[in-house]
């Protein structure tokens, strides 16, 4: 079995992971990596490719920049680009997702490799899981980590700005994915029953997955009981008790009292995480003052000038509270700390010295502090609203409490401290009840059982499948050759020739694969086809190269279109043009494409000089577009990227098609730059004067016969058909 995984955002790898170094290095981080280093120990069998972004940045580890990074013999991450080389937050690299699943359906086909699974980690990656799933015809897993719907929702009642969501989070594209990711996924995969039931809940496809719970695990040998010290476990590394020795080291410099409990929170520094909240509630009692120390490890930092708008307030805001409540000697906020080494620690800490953990945060999608803090033995207070609900019913670990009620919090944090039976009753429920509930053994256990139903399942639906309906990245391996060729004039045109292409094609379909190239639009180009009764091409290039579909699905190059965006302004140059009173804009339905800008040119206008004019004019506007000009009479504007040839080529690059392998066919001025190499081109015999000029060229045949016959003699000439 072969199962890809999808983490987009890039800083992720195997060791020494940045948890919390910002917004992306969350949980969800730590449950891929995790994830797969069990999966690969437990089934060798399996092959699993994590697949992620590849990230060419100074202010980030050049690990981050290797294409593969091999885990174990039959795992490793590997690295794609997208979106140039600097690091990007994942809100901003939807733009780019396109990129990224054609570099990955080029990584697959290179490595003549096809999934067995693809699982989508975060919305983001579940675009980029569905699309690839989609052209690979295999099932999709989705799991959403964090979800936008709730996510809005807590910004709008905290009062941010919808436009400021927007803004910043892009959340309308974000819950859109999510819904469409709900509306494909084979299989859903959550934490927690509340997160099935009630985040997933309020989205319009929740009724349409399989959802399954499976709690997470964790890694046990790292988080171990706070006591080991005590007992002085021989299995405790030099490593560990230094990261232990310099956390106390680093917490006391800012104690009076360092001997006192610690209440311990350890978050990103986010609105949502209410830490103001918990200093609020330490600031306004005495009693809870006199009873321990507080310290907030909230993410790592140099200068907070330096970091995001959102993280520069709350640690702002975290500063200005200390002052008001005049917390200096009681108040720990530590700067440095490593993710990898020093976060089991500071639990430790923690409860050798008989304090808690608390997080005020109003919901929890899952809560992983959680149960780190309950396996180390300490005990926590946690908010009622989330998966931590779920967490607590199977360890009975902590006190959940409603965190808007300042005095619940407070109330419940004098309890455990002050408590001593009941600290220690819960503190080995944790010990003992996450080793049985959250582990890793037992998490891809039941995982695998979900993936082995799902993959056999899928099989049993191929195998009822008539052979020709085969999946796109199927259907395009299967070929040895790709015949790309023009409508008008080169394949219509003669209908007697055109019967024999038809024979010829239907013949060879299992090795040769046929596509069309046309100036028509997509619709216009069906409309032909199905007139003539041509079978439907497993490519079609419409709108003079701007758009490619593939086969009966329909399916709609988004990569295509990604690509040639770059640096088109349609707007600008419609208003430039407008300028001209010879040229108007073609009225005819779907003529006007997003990438495709088409213009009649006026009867009895002066055509001399006409596009030396044009080009002059978008010149000096500073547009970048490329020009087509045919029959004397259209002009097409299209991005400068934009062409037959080059969508042709696009098409080689993707599916792995040497171009060698590939025949283009044309007749006219408009078929030039995908006669002209580096493809194998058939001039049909009734061409335009125009490409006399390519006689001299290499690889380009010139057909005795015209239109279709044209096309025939050219396969025979490249020995693609025989006699």
């Amino acid at each position: 079995m072969y199962i890809a995984l999808v983490n987009i955002h890039g800083l992720i790898r195997s060791g020494n992971i940045e948890m919390g170094r910002d917004a992306d290095t969350g949980g969800q981080t730590r449950y891929v990596i995790d994830l797969v280093k069990q999966l690969t120990q437990d089934y060798p069998d399996v092959q699993i490719d994590l697949f992620t972004r590849k990230i060419g940045d100074k202010r980030v580890s050049d690990e981050y920049n290797q294409q593969f990074e091999q885990i174990s013999e039959n795992c490793r991450i590997v690295r794609l680009p997208c979106g140039g080389k600097k690091y990007i937050r994942k809100e901003l690299l939807w733009p780019y997702l396109d990129e990224y699943v054609d570099r990955m359906i080029e990584f697959l086909r290179k490595e003549d490799k096809e999934p067995d699974i693809i699982h989508g980690h975060y919305a983001d990656a579940g675009y980029v899981a569905r699309e690839v799933a989609g052209v690979f015809g295999i099932p999709l897993v989705f799991t959403g980590h964090s979800l936008g719907r709730i996510k809005k929702s807590y910004l709008q009642s905290s009062g941010v700005p919808d436009e400021r969501i927007e803004e910043y989070y892009h959340m309308s594209r974000r819950i859109l994915e999510e819904e469409k990711a709900l509306e494909r996924a084979d299989l859903v995969i959550t934490s927690t029953e509340y997160e099935r039931d009630e985040l997933f809940g309020v989205y319009e496809h929740r009724d349409k997955p399989n959802f399954q719970v499976i709690p997470p695990g964790l890694d046990l040998e790292k988080f171990f009981p706070y006591f080991h010290y005590e007992i002085q476990d021989p299995s405790i590394t030099e490593e560990q008790k230094l990261a232990q020795y310099e956390m106390l080291k680093e917490l006391n410099r800012f104690y009076n009292n360092p001997d006192k409990p610690i209440i311990l929170a350890l978050c990103r520094p986010e609105r949502r995480k209410n830490i103001d909240m918990l200093i609020d509630v330490y600031g306004n009692s005495k009693e809870i003052q006199a009873l321990a120390n507080l310290a907030i490890v909230a993410g790592i930092r140099d200068d907070i000038n330096s970091m995001e708008e959102g993280e520069q307030e709350v640690l702002t805001d975290m500063l200005l509270l200390m002052d008001r409540y005049d917390l200096y000697g009681r108040m720990a906020i530590p700067k440095h700390h490593n993710p990898e080494r020093d976060v089991p620690e500071l639990y430790r800490i923690a409860a050798m010295k008989r304090g808690i953990f608390v997080s005020a945060a109003s919901v929890e999608n899952f809560g992983l502090t959680f149960i780190e803090a309950s396996a180390t033995g300490l005990p926590f207070v946690g908010t009622k609203r989330g998966g931590v609900r779920d967490i607590n019913k199977n360890c009975s670990s902590g006190l959940l409490v409603s965190v808007e009620t300042s005095e619940e919090v407070r109330d419940a944090a004098i309890k455990l401290l002050t408590d001593e039976q009941y600290w220690d009753k819960l503190s080995h429920n944790g010990i003992e009840r996450t080793r049985e509930v959250y582990n890793w053994k037992s998490h891809c256990e039941n995982y695998m059982e979900q993936i082995k139903t799902l993959r056999k399942s899928h099989e049993q639906k191929l195998k009822k499948r008539t052979p020709e309906a085969k999946s796109l990245a199927k259907r395009m391996s299967s070929i040895s050759n790709l015949l790309v060729v023009d409508i008008d004039n080169t394949l219509i045109g003669d209908e007697k020739s055109l019967k024999e292409l038809k024979r010829v094609l239907k013949a060879n379909r299992d090795r040769l694969g046929f596509g069309i190239a046309t100036g028509r639009h997509y619709e216009s180009a069906l409309e032909v086809l199905q007139e003539y009764d041509v079978p439907l091409p497993d490519v079609m290039i419409t709108s003079v190269g701007t758009e490619i579909h593939y086969g009966e699905a329909d399916t709609y190059d988004k990569g295509w279109g990604n690509y040639i965006r770059r640096r088109w302004h349609p707007e600008k140059i419609r208003e430039v043009l407008s300028r001209f009173d010879e040229i108007a804009l073609q009225e005819e339905t779907g003529t006007q494409r997003k990438h495709k800008i088409s213009y009649y040119v006026k009867e009895n206008a002066e055509i001399d000089g006409l596009t030396d004019r044009i080009r002059a004019a978008l010149d000096e506007h500073r547009c970048v577009y490329h020009l087509v000009f045919s029959h004397d009479s259209l002009l097409d504007i299209l991005p400068y990227r934009a062409s037959k040839g080059n969508a042709v080529k696009y098409i080689g690059w993707k599916w792995q098609i040497p171009v060698n392998s590939i025949i283009t066919a044309g007749d006219s001025g408009n078929d030039a730059d995908m006669l002209s190499g580096p493809m194998k081109a058939v001039v049909v015999a009734n061409h335009e004067s125009s490409l006399g000029e390519l006689k001299q060229a290499k690889k380009v045949y010139f057909a005795k016969r015209g239109y279709a016959g044209g096309i025939i003699d050219g396969l025979k000439h490249y020995r693609v058909i025989s006699d």
